[in-house]
């Protein structure tokens, strides 16, 4: 509050010197487009820093003291213009001016300004303005200025975005009605639980901009009901360049917290992913259950880039660049969880403190060549991703009111290892002005592995630790390892219909083609000890666990296929997916008049899933695999009208549908700590219709309003529901015959205020997204989930959800310091559907709050200061525990403030 009160106090004083100060206004028309207005030109006053750049409507308005001074027209590949001129105070003088192009050496130049436009803000602005079809996008600039670290973050400044438990939800649809996209290119999914790749992998140092595309157009896969999320990789924008950054960060309740590692792992995140057990009488497993202990944890990390363009003949470019980066971070939670019966009590089963020691470690590695002549390019991306977590977790309590008296001691040793490969070929010829034709086509892979999960459970009674001989079960190791290729190729044709450049008509056919393949498979080796179990150390587990106590009868080791000696007792259980998604699409877009534009198209999908399973619960050898095989013909519209230059109204529909996931029919059941779940092989397809209406208010190149209703209706509906069982397991059900969702969006983009000097200029801005939605699935009757009530919220969606922003900045002749406050809120959402006594669960809403400041010193060095999750609220899983309304808290923890630094270094 005091830094506002001081930057508002300068401004009154600034504002009030400039009464003394003349005005120059006018407006910058560019000759080589029939002197229409150009957008984005600098005026300034030469040999000073007092200037600005011309808005969407090409005018400018600057503050200038009285005298004879130079104004300066200057814009990337047109030739600058120096006029004299002369100011008088209290008087505004109108200076209007004509730019053209230079020549041709200053001409090439413009493509790679284009590039560069496609990072900043303003740019982004008007390609949304200037767009056919509704679209939203942030490119790097912005996610510089708010702080952000990686692309989940990015696409949760949008309106209608939210994070769920690990991947998005766009407008109260989560992870299986979205689709993410890196270059226009699928990806597939690193985790057999989720659809869509985690978008923590995707750090901010590989990314130009995201586009979040709520409205389906024809070139999109049709298997999406929220949102496309399609991520553009950086480019090279200039002749050369070359940084090195590196950051040190903690967290406040980690950083100096006795914390926990795993055996077999390292900071780095290599490890040995399988298991070497071939004779289950011996006992060699590479790893120690015994964790071993640090402290002062400190997050580090450190990226670079490098990069060059070469001129190969006449007007031909090559270009390569290259990204790298390490980043370590580290997490200690403390809290709470609880679990009761499906018959409502508020006499929790389950009540038992937990501490949780997480170390995340990633590398990434981004390569792309890139080929440009005056008729065609070709670009080659290469992508490739390391993450790796670990994660020790300790939980201390009753687990069930039949253990008279006895506390339950649970240590969960976990270990996610995940790569993936992403290989990419664009090419493009322009045929003619009006004629040209894109390919593409993806070859990815995706390892995901969970090596050695250690989780072992104890009794504790009168100060006495033993083994729980309850199950065997209860004392596990896990090996679990995903293979996941996936293949896709696109081709277009566009014709525009009329010669003039300005006329948008245009027709595209095209075909696409993606064929998805997945093999999962897991070994779980469990402890069956003999008698009231053995006295154990937790810290010293290896005592117990061992060849000795396999030697001596203590305890034995088995799988769920068997013991010892039983020929399938090795054998994983395993599940495979395959699937086969081929279309053909067109797309007439029509310029009616200067203001009206329609778009059209129909894309006609086939889309055949397989899924085979071998597992603990079932054999489609026996119960019949998981099959869908349909065809669609999915039409589309996007209506586009100007009021004026600055109003604009759009309107669309499109229709579209949702596939179960490969897990999601997988009968495989997997045990989390307060949760396990499981596929359901009898879920059927979703169809999802889709309606927008939207209207924009442009202002400047930074302002904007803008108003988006949307409806949406799904029949079949997939949601996560929970089951009657001991594990208090989720599923997924087709919960109804239909369900809808209808909102509204807000987004306002505001210049708060402005002010300049001989030697800097400031500026103070503002922006706000907001979103209200109403979501209900009509709960069927005759399922056999025995829902608990007719209607529900849907699964993941947020009535409420805003993040706002304000963004103070100062620029001196060389430096330049900027600050950002983000906000960002959602209500309380439905986390699963309740059935058979079980009320739903609701994830509670928080509130965050981050700080973000970066300083640039010169052209060569910068540092960013950032302060996130500065509230540090609760995050609460709630369960109506009974009649009463009272409610039970099943998960309850803090995640702490995090605190950074980094310095940059350009070459």
């Amino acid at each position: 509050m005091k830094k506002l009160l001081l930057i508002a106090l300068v401004s009154i004083c600034q504002l009030a010197f400039a009464q003394s100060k003349g005005t120059v206004t006018g407006t910058v028309t560019d000759k080589e487009m029939n002197n229409e207005s150009l957008p984005f030109a600098s005026v300034f006053i030469k040999g000073t820093t007092i200037g600005t750049n011309t808005d969407m409507d090409g005018t400018y308005t600057i503050s200038v003291a009285p005298g004879n001074h130079i104004l300066v027209f200057s814009f990337v590949g047109y030739q600058t213009i120096e006029k004299p001129i002369t100011v008088e105070a209290d008087k505004t003088i109108t200076v209007n001016q004509v730019m053209g192009a230079s020549g041709g050496e200053q001409l090439e130049e413009i493509q790679i300004n284009a590039t560069v436009s496609k990072e900043k803000e303003s740019a982004l602005i008007l390609q949304q303005k200037k767009a056919v079809s509704i679209k939203t996008s942030i490119g790097a600039q912005e996610l510089a200025k708010k702080g952000v670290s990686d692309a989940a973050q990015a696409v949760t400044k949008t309106a209608g975005v939210s994070k769920g438990s690990k991947n998005v939800v766009v407008r109260g649809l989560g992870d299986r009605y979205n689709s993410t996209s890196l270059n226009g290119l699928p990806l597939p999914s690193e985790d057999p639980e989720y659809k869509n790749i985690s978008l923590n992998f995707f750090d901010t140092s590989i990314i130009q901009s995201i586009g979040i595309n709520k409205v389906f157009t024809s070139d999109v896969y049709g298997d999406v009901g929220g949102a496309n999320i399609d991520i553009i990789s950086k480019e090279l924008n200039k002749k050369r360049t070359a940084s090195v950054s590196v950051s040190l960060g903690a967290n406040t309740q980690t950083i100096t917290q006795d914390f926990l590692t795993i055996d077999g792992t390292n900071r780095f995140g290599t490890q040995e992913l399988n298991h070497t057990i071939t004779d289950l009488n011996t006992y060699s497993f590479n790893n120690s259950l015994n964790p071993g202990t640090q402290d002062f944890q400190m997050n580090n990390s450190i990226s670079f880039n490098y990069g060059k363009k070469y001129d190969v003949g006449e007007n031909n470019k090559l270009s390569f660049f290259l990204v790298g980066g390490f980043d370590g971070k580290y997490n200690f939670e403390e809290g709470n969880i609880k679990q009761n019966t499906s018959a409502g009590t508020e006499t929790p089963f389950r009540d038992q403190d937990f501490k949780k020691y997480t170390y995340n470690v990633s590398q990434l590695l981004m390569g792309s060549v890139n080929f440009k002549s005056e008729k065609y390019s070709l670009a080659y991306n290469h992508l490739f991703i390391h993450n790796n977590k670990q994660s020790i977790g300790d939980y201390l309590g009753t687990d069930n009111p039949e253990q008279d008296g006895d506390l339950a001691f649970l240590r969960r040793q976990q270990t996610n290892n995940n790569e993936l490969y992403v290989n990419q070929l664009i090419g493009k010829y322009n045929f003619s002005d009006r004629l040209s034709i894109e390919a593409k086509g993806a070859l990815n892979f995706i390892r995901g592995n969970e090596p050695d999960r250690r989780s072992n459970e104890y009794l504790i009674r009168d100060g006495v630790t033993r083994t729980n001989t309850n199950s065997s079960g209860t004392s596990e190791r896990f090996f679990s390892k995903l293979q996941e290729n996936d293949y896709a190729a696109k081709g277009k044709i566009s014709y525009k219909l009329n010669s003039d450049e300005d006329d948008k008509s245009t027709i595209d056919f095209g075909l696409d083609y993606r064929y998805t393949e997945r093999l999962f498979s897991a070994t779980i080796f469990n402890h069956a000890f003999s008698g009231n179990g053995a006295v154990v150390d937790i810290n010293n587990a290896d005592a117990v666990f061992n060849q000795n106590g396999i030697d001596t009868g203590v305890f034995a080791v088995e799988t769920l296929r068997g013991r010892a000696g039983s020929e399938r007792a090795l054998i994983p259980f395993t599940y495979r997916g395959k699937k086969l998604v081929s279309g053909a699409f067109t797309t007439l877009v029509y310029q009616l008049s200067d203001n009206f534009i329609v778009s059209g198209g129909l894309k006609f999908e086939k889309a055949h899933q397989r899924v085979t399973y071998d597992t603990n619960i079932a054999k489609s050898s026996i119960d019949g695999p998981s099959e869908i095989n349909k065809s669609y013909i999915l039409p589309n519209i996007n209506i586009k009208y100007n009021l004026d230059e600055n109003n604009i109204f759009r309107l669309a529909a499109s229709q579209t549908y949702t596939y179960p996931q490969f897990k999601e029919t997988a009968p495989f059941k997997y045990q989390d700590i307060n949760f396990s779940s499981q596929g359901n092989p009898d879920l059927i397809p979703s169809d999802n219709y889709n309606f927008d209406i939207k209207y924009e208010r442009y202002f400047s190149s930074s302002e904007l309003v803008s108003l988006t209703g949307f409806y949406k209706y799904i029949q079949n509906p997939i949601a996560r529901s929970e089951i009657s069982s001991a594990g208090n397991t989720l599923t997924y059900l087709n919960v109804g015959n239909d369900a809808s969702v209808y909102g509204l969006e807000l987004e306002a983009r505001k210049n708060i205020l402005k002010g300049e000097d001989e030697n800097s200029t400031h500026t103070l801005n503002a922006g706000l997204n907001a979103s209200y939605l109403v979501s209900e699935v009509n709960l069927s009757s005759t399922s056999i989930a025995q829902f608990q009530k007719a209607s529900s919220e849907l699964e993941g969606a947020t009535p409420f959800l805003v993040n706002a922003d304000i963004t103070f900045n100062k620029k001196y002749e060389n430096d330049e310091l900027s600050s950002a406050l983000v906000v960002n809120y959602f209500s309380d959402r439905v986390y699963s559907i309740g059935t058979r006594g079980f009320e739903n669960i609701i994830e509670k809403g928080i509130p965050t709050l981050d700080l973000v400041s970066s300083l640039k010193l010169g052209k060569k060095y910068g540092i960013k200061l950032k302060v996130t999750n500065l509230l540090n609220p609760s995050f609460q899983l709630n369960r109506d525990g009974s009649t009463s309304g009272n409610n039970i808290v099943l998960r309850n923890y803090k995640k702490g403030v995090n605190l950074s630094i980094g310095f940059t270094h350009n070459f």
